[in-house]
C-alpha cells in the first residue's frame, strides 16, 4: 500500500482509495500512476512508460498524455501548479508528492484502525458466487445490485472483483457511467470496460477477435489498429448502424467467453445512456451459451426521479427470469458491532458505542465508516497504552455528523 496525502494506492487489489471511497480509475491509468509512484525518486520518460506497460505492442505516445491527464483529474491536480505529477516538456513526468509505504511504516499499525472491512453482505456475496458458477457453465447472468447512496454497492462490487480476479483464465472488466455523459456518448461504460480488455498486456488475441467479429467496436480504438489495417476496417464498417453494433457485441462476447469467462461490472447505471441499455437487454435475451456475468449497480431512487427506462427493463427481465436483483438493505446493529470489532482489535470501548454509531449512521455503511473515521481523526478514539480506547466520555462528543 502506497500512501500520499489522503490517497492510498492499493497495489494488491489494483485500486485507488481516498479515505474509504474508491476512486474511479481504469486499470491502465492505475498502472501508469503506480509506475510513476514507484519511481517517484526520478523523472520517468514517456518511452520508458510505453515500454514498461505496453511491451511488444505499438501504442500511440499520446496515450500516455491522456492517462496522465486522467490521473490529474481524479487527484485534483493542476498542471501549472502540480501537487502530484509534474510534467517536464519533451522529457517526461515525475511523481512529486511524498510517498510512504504503509508496510514499511512502524506507525501504520498503531495510528489507524485495522483494515477496510465489509460486514453484513455475506448473503449478497454468496449469491454473486452462485451466479458466477452458473456463468462458468455457460449460462449468462445479468445481475443488478441496487440500493441507496452509500449503502455499499461499489464496495460489494470491489470485494467480488477481488475474490474472482485471480481465477485462472477469467477476465474482469469495469466501466462506470458518469453524470452528464448519459445520452451524450453512446456505450460510454461499455467502451471503458472494452478498452481495458483490448489494452491488456496479453490483449492481442482480443484485438484479433474484435477485428474479425466486431469491427464497428474496434474502430473506436484507432491506436490499436495498425495503419495498414485501417482502410480495410473503414470499408468494413461503412453504413454501420446502432443495431449492427449491438449484434456485433453480443456475438463477439459469445466468441470470447467460449474460451475465457468474463465478469463485466457496470457502475452507476442510474446515469446510463440508451445505447448501453439496448445492449444489456440484447445480452440478456440471447439464447446462445456465454460464460458471461454482467453486474450493474444503480440507485433506484435516482432511476425513478430521472424516469430512466432502466426500471422498466429490469422489471421485464425479472418477469422473464432473465436477470437477478440483489437489493442491499441498511446494516443491522450487529453489523456495526462486527465492523467496530474488526477495526479496533481488543479495544477498551464502552458497550454503548455500537448503539450510538448505529443510531447516528442509520445503518448506512458509508455513514458508519465516516463516523468512525471522524472519531479517530478527532482523537475521540485513540490508542492508549497499546489498546484502542475512548479519550473522553462518549456523551461529550459533539462531532456526530447529521445525515439526511
Amino acid at each position: 500500500m502506497k500512501l500520499f496525502h489522503d490517497f492510498r494506492l492499493d497495489t494488491v487489489n489494483h485500486c485507488l482509495w481516498r479515505g474509504e471511497r474508491r476512486v474511479s480509475l481504469t486499470p491502465k491509468a492505475f498502472d501508469v500512476l503506480r509506475y510513476l509512484v514507484e519511481h517517484s525518486d526520478r523523472l520517468v520518460g514517456q518511452d520508458e512508460i510505453l515500454e514498461a506497460l505496453w511491451p511488444d505492442t505499438y501504442v500511440n505516445p499520446e496515450v500516455v498524455k491522456k492517462y496522465v491527464l486522467g490521473i490529474r483529474r481524479v487527484l485534483g491536480d493542476q498542471p501549472d501548479q502540480p501537487t502530484f505529477v509534474a510534467t517536464f516538456p519533451r522529457r517526461g513526468y515525475q511523481f512529486i508528492a511524498p510517498v510512504r509505504d504503509e508496510r514499511a511504516s512502524p506507525s501504520s499499525q498503531t495510528s489507524t484502525p485495522a483494515t477496510k472491512t465489509v460486514v453484513g453482505r455475506e448473503n449478497a456475496l454468496s449469491q454473486l458466487d452462485a451466479y458466477l458458477d452458473k456463468s462458468l457453465q455457460g449460462q449468462r447472468q445479468i445481475v443488478f445490485i441496487t440500493g441507496e447512496a452509500g449503502i455499499g454497492k461499489t464496495t460489494l462490487a470491489d470485494l467480488f472483483h477481488q475474490r474472482v480476479a485471480f481465477r485462472a483464465n477469467l477476465r474482469v472488466a469495469r466501466g462506470q457511467c458518469v453524470e452528464g455523459f448519459g445520452g451524450k456518448e453512446a456505450y460510454y461504460p461499455i467502451l471503458e470496460a472494452l478498452g481495458q480488455l483490448l489494452r491488456e498486456p496479453d490483449g492481442s488475441p482480443v484485438v484479433h477477435t474484435f477485428m474479425r467479429c466486431a469491427p464497428t467496436w474496434l474502430i473506436q480504438f484507432p491506436s490499436l489498429v495498425k495503419p495498414e489495417q485501417r482502410d480495410a476496417l473503414q470499408k468494413e464498417i461503412l453504413g454501420a448502424t446502432r443495431e449492427r453494433m449491438v449484434r456485433e457485441m453480443c456475438e463477439v462476447l459469445e466468441v470470447m467467453t467460449s474460451q475465457n469467462p468474463l465478469v463485466l461490472i457496470l457502475e452507476d447505471l442510474h446515469w446510463v445512456d440508451g445505447s448501453t441499455l439496448d445492449l444489456i437487454s440484447a445480452l440478456a435475451r440471447r439464447r446462445g451459451p456465454a460464460k458471461l456475468a454482467l453486474l450493474g449497480t444503480y440507485r433506484p431512487a435516482d432511476v425513478i426521479i430521472s424516469q430512466s427506462p432502466l426500471k422498466a427493463l429490469k422489471q421485464d427481465l425479472l418477469v422473464h427470469s432473465l436477470c437477478h436483483e440483489i437489493a442491499l438493505e441498511r446494516l443491522e446493529e450487529c453489523d456495526v458491532a462486527k465492523y467496530l470489532s474488526s477495526q479496533f482489535p481488543e479495544p477498551q470501548l464502552p458497550t454503548n458505542l455500537v448503539k450510538m454509531v448505529y443510531h447516528h449512521s442509520g445503518g448506512n455503511a458509508l455513514f458508519m465508516v465516516g463516523i468512525v473515521q471522524e472519531m479517530v481523526k478527532s482523537q475521540l478514539i485513540a490508542q492508549v497504552n497499546g489498546s484502542w480506547a475512548l479519550t473522553k466520555p462518549i456523551d461529550r462528543f459533539g462531532g456526530w455528523p447529521e445525515f439526511s
